[in-house]
């Protein structure tokens, strides 16, 4: 079954198109086909002005027209489409959703910040065999907009919350001393440090840095190694960023304030390491979307037969 998720964040819009298969050895599981990733930045607007520009809502209708095509061309039998922080927080919202129903054909839908917590998490422990399913985790996703903050185990979600300390919004000097104070408050009286394990960073920054880290699947990345990578980008000026690091400019000038972030959450919980399993939005949402059609859970996959010893 070929599904799609469509995310459309305070930095970026995202496609993912995906297969959904069941095979006796695994079970469930989603082949990613293709990801798609372009930078409309509706947080620019949103958090300065309240309000998408007539120019930034033509990018995202033209990227959502491009999407749709897409999917036609892959055969996607069926899609869901979000919309996050910045789109929560513009005024002629609406709006924009109609005309981007009338020149794609594309439904969007305004999610709130827990909702999407728990969307992303959908698959997240299920998926990823090295996440220790035995203790509790701090997952936290960092966006252009926001910051979710999720404590959780196999059982799911304990508690959460969202914050508004997103990247784009850090860049555009919208975030407050009282943000981050109740964002360290709120991880100092709800996550004792002896409880999680780690944490499982979420986000398209943190997913870099992991890639440029040249660690294995799976082998987490230290506080030391995100402090030491913070300093360095923070002594570099954008355009060293672009060259040196390979950096597009649209990551070059918010990779800095995701690393802020997921340090102070990591100072806060006393937790000295980040696993990232590079998931996403898009990702729940395509588990989801399976989910939904089909209308029950997936067979699990069969247990290897032991060999007898001759």
């Amino acid at each position: 079954m070929r599904l799609a998720a469509i995310d459309i964040g305070s930095n970026a819009v995202r496609l993912l198109v995906s297969d959904a298969n069941i095979s006796k050895k695994r079970g469930l599981y989603f082949k990613n086909v293709k990801l798609y990733r372009l930078p409309v930045r509706l947080g620019i607007d949103a958090f300065t002005t309240g309000v998408i520009s007539a120019h930034t809502a033509e990018k995202l209708s033209k990227s959502m027209q491009a999407f749709q095509t897409i999917m036609d061309v892959y055969d996607v039998e069926d899609y869901r489409v979000y919309a996050t922080s910045a789109m929560r927080e513009t005024s002629n919202a609406k709006d924009i959703i109609k005309r981007v129903k009338k020149e794609s054909g594309i439904d969007i839908q305004i999610i709130d910040g827990d909702f999407e917590a728990q969307v992303i998490l959908a698959s997240s422990l299920r998926e990823h065999s090295w996440i220790d399913k035995r203790f509790s985790h701090l997952y936290v996703d960092v966006g252009g907009g926001s910051t979710e903050i999720s404590l959780i185990d196999k059982s799911g979600v304990l508690i959460a919350k969202s914050f508004k300390t997103g990247t784009v919004r850090l860049l555009e000097n919208k975030v407050v001393d009282s943000t981050w104070q109740e964002m360290g408050e709120w991880i100092t009286n709800n996550i004792t440090a002896e409880l999680p394990l780690s944490v499982i960073g979420s986000g398209g920054n943190i997913n870099r840095i992991f890639k440029n880290s040249n660690n294995a699947y799976g082998h987490p990345l230290t506080y030391e190694y995100l402090k030491a990578e913070y300093d360095k980008l923070a002594g570099m000026d954008i355009e060293d960023r672009i060259i040196l690091e390979d950096l597009n400019q649209d990551r070059a000038d918010v990779i800095v304030y995701a690393l802020k972030i997921f340090l102070f959450v990591m100072e806060k919980a006393d937790i000295h390491q980040v696993l990232v399993p590079k998931i996403g939005l898009v990702d729940g949402m395509v588990y989801n979307l399976y989910q939904e059609k089909t209308k029950n859970n997936p067979p699990p996959p069969e247990k290897e037969k032991k060999k007898k010893v001759k």
